[in-house]
């Protein structure tokens, strides 16, 4: 392999890195295994020159390194295997059993067994780049509905203090509305700021805690009609003067 500037290879698609960590292996016979250890060397020597290393080229490295892996293990597997010729007695002897058992047996439809394909040690560089591709792909994939997952779990993780204070600021703002508009109830659109899905969600759990609390009634005259929400206790409205409930 050529000497390089790991800087240059750095700013490369990885695509590129694959081709310069290849250059010197027919494109029809790649090896994956030391491919797999050039490829590990190349991101170990990013970090000794603190160069950034892109998620991505992690991504390739594993993948690279799992096929490796598989391809190993299978290879000691084939080199494992008993020789096939130990068995040839006993095939007979279970030929001539079968051929005497006048048995007649109903044979059944043909099944297509599925063919588990076997790791490859060496492959042609446009199929190992199609691979990794959609490998890469794939984890990209995982790795963002995890983190969606982690964001969600946050923003309903919360104390018991928190959300005590939550639905006690909630319930003040809903009996200023009400107090202010001189109504009983008060629209569910009029309690969200943001007004976006995620508010709504919570803003929805919030006053159905309020209404378990038997604090506020939410309303809904018509079905898939508005939301209204009628605080139970109306202290303080009944000293406006203007107060005139509906």
């Amino acid at each position: 392999m050529e000497e390089h500037d790991i800087e240059v290879l750095a700013e490369q698609p990885w695509e590129e890195t694959l081709d310069f960590l290849t250059s010197d292996m027919p494109a029809q016979d790649i090896d994956i295994a030391l491919l797999a250890d050039r490829y590990r060397s190349y991101l170990s020597e990013l970090q000794e020159y603190e160069l950034s290393v892109p998620a991505k080229a992690i991504r390739v490295c594993a993948e690279l390194l799992k096929l490796k892996a598989r391809a190993i293990y299978y290879q000691e597997e084939e080199k494992n295997e008993e020789n096939p010729m130990d068995f040839e007695d006993e095939a007979v002897m279970e030929e001539e059993a079968w051929e005497e058992d006048t048995t007649e047996l109903k044979v059944g439809p043909d099944l297509d067994m599925p063919v588990k394909q076997k790791p490859k040690r060496r492959m042609q560089i446009g199929e190992l780049k199609d691979a990794l591709r959609d490998a890469v792909e794939v984890n990209k994939k995982r790795e963002q509905r995890q983190e969606r997952r982690m964001e969600m779990d946050q923003q309903f993780e919360m104390g018991e203090q928190d959300i005590n204070d939550k639905l006690d600021s909630l319930l003040g703002s809903i009996r200023n509305i009400v107090s202010t508009e001189t109504r009983e109830k008060v629209n569910f659109e009029k309690i969200l700021e943001q007004k976006d899905k995620e508010e709504k969600i919570e803003k929805f759990k919030h006053i159905l805690h309020l209404e378990n609390d038997e604090k506020v009634e939410l309303i809904q005259e018509e079905f898939m009609g508005d939301l209204e929400i009628k605080p139970e206790n109306k202290e303080g409205l009944q000293e406006n003067e203007n107060y005139v409930p509906n």
